[in-house]
């Protein structure tokens, strides 16, 4: 998709639609007493009929002009701070859930490139190949982004029952689109890593998806919407509690164990089945990891830290890395490390039959800690499969959480959890911890302890 406006003169009909729907948006905001319906009622009773059905009409199906689902939020969309009925406390809960996805997409993006390129690096040096330095050429804009929540949106014809958070990263995760490449210094083994992430041409996503022309011009109506109204700046700040927290936990001061050796080795011959993924085998790594003092870096995965990777991260992160950077090169350069949620997708990752950590491997998504357990619980039945610490059962492997972060449980009251930058990974006693709840990964088999 080029820089000019092919795509909007393709779209005009989208286009008048999208007109059409902000000014049902302001029909609708002058009117409101009592939330949608009311300000639909008000507006019929005020305005033309022939033309105000028309304006309702759009703007019933669009739910919400300003960031496709915020009109579902008529709290917000009306000026309200809340509400006694429970529909509409269901439909704003659900809303700000998946308006937060929406509005962490750009840093989920981000994320999940980092992981990919993480894994690529991985496998050069694994062959082999030392990567001196890594480029990233990212050509995505806001646009995508825009037509990501759009198509999403007409996908599921902005059913808020039907979409979740999970779902809309997912989708994101899939139009992800890159092409790495090396380039060789001399006749040396050292190299360049250079990888492309290309822009994506929503025509061709909606014809993959299989949309109609009705599906195509509510996409596009929708993107025109987004696009013109500058709600992602505007209506961004309400999301922010929802928006997912990929660091670590860092600010314990309760006691911790650190491990006594420093190994960049992992010794499958403690896996009881090395060939599938277990609880107990990924309990017997996690205690691994802490044995080796392995350390923590944002945004990996339990690769080993090498310079190049090293300065990539600080440039990508400059924040959560780039401000511990004299920690990590005097502690963590050169060893394996993981974040918190990186411990546990570093083992689902790990072929044991090459000892080789890939991305997305095995059935494991890359999500984050909450995703994680989101996914665990969307999967699981509360009691059995998730609850609160409190119901916990005594098996190896359960995954344990709190809000931005998770940890091993690996049994007798103790977790295993890269904790955070200055801490690395850690073992910790789960009572007194702050963890809110445990869940059975679905990704991953549970075997009973003999």
């Amino acid at each position: 998709m080029d820089e000019k406006d092919n795509s909007r003169s393709s779209l005009q009909t989208a286009a008048d639609l999208g007109r059409a729907a902000k000014a049902a948006y302001r029909i609708a905001q002058a009117a409101a007493v009592s939330g949608v319906h009311g300000a639909a009622a008000a507006a019929v009773k005020e305005t033309v009929p022939a033309l105000v059905k028309f304006f309702l009409a759009v703007l019933l199906i669009l739910i919400v002009i300003p960031m496709v689902v915020f009109t579902a939020l008529p709290n917000i969309f009306f000026g309200y701070d809340s509400s006694d009925t429970a529909s509409v406390i269901h439909m704003t809960e659900q809303a700000m859930r998946i308006g937060g996805a929406y509005m962490s997409l750009d840093d989920f993006e981000r994320t999940q490139i980092d992981s990919i390129i993480t894994g690529i690096a991985a496998e050069y040096e694994a062959d082999g190949t030392a990567i001196d330095h890594i480029e990233v050429k990212n050509t995505m804009k806001e646009d995508d982004l825009l037509w990501i929540i759009a198509i999403n949106s007409a996908a599921y014809e902005q059913d808020l029952d039907a979409m979740s958070a999970e779902l809309i990263q997912n989708f994101c995760q899939s139009t992800l689109s890159y092409q790495p490449s090396l380039s060789l210094l001399g006749g040396s083994t050292s190299a360049t890593l250079e990888v492309e992430i290309k822009r994506i041409d929503p025509e061709e996503l909606m014809e993959q998806m299989g949309f109609n022309e009705d599906a195509r011009q509510w996409a596009g109506a929708l993107f025109e919407t987004l696009k013109d109204s500058g709600a992602l700046e505007k209506y961004g700040g309400y999301f922010s509690a929802y928006q997912p927290d990929y660091s670590g936990d860092g600010s314990y001061s309760g006691d911790i164990q650190h491990g006594t050796s420093y190994d960049n080795d992992i010794d499958i011959s403690r896996f009881v089945s090395p060939s599938t993924k277990n609880n107990l085998d990924l309990a017997a790594y996690a205690v691994q990891a802490w044995e080796n003092n392995w350390g923590y870096v944002w945004g990996t995965y339990g690769n080993i830290l090498t310079e190049s990777l090293f300065a990539y991260k600080k440039q990508q992160y400059p924040d959560g890395v780039g401000n511990y950077a004299d920690f990590i090169e005097a502690n963590w350069l050169g060893r394996r490390t993981a974040d918190c949620i990186g411990l546990i997708k570093g083992y689902a990752w790990l072929d044991a039959s090459t000892m080789r950590i890939g991305y997305a491997a095995n059935g494991m998504p890359d999500y984050g800690a909450d995703q994680m357990y989101q996914a665990a619980k969307n999967a699981g039945i509360q009691g059995t499969d998730y609850g609160t610490v409190s119901s916990m059962p005594e098996i190896p492997g359960l995954m344990l959480w709190k809000s931005g972060h998770a940890g091993v449980y690996i049994g007798g009251g103790y977790a295993i959890e890269a904790m955070g930058t200055r801490k690395g990974v850690v073992k910790t006693e789960v009572s007194g911890r702050g963890w809110q709840g445990w869940c059975k990964l679905p990704y991953i088999d549970y075997l009973e302890v003999e």
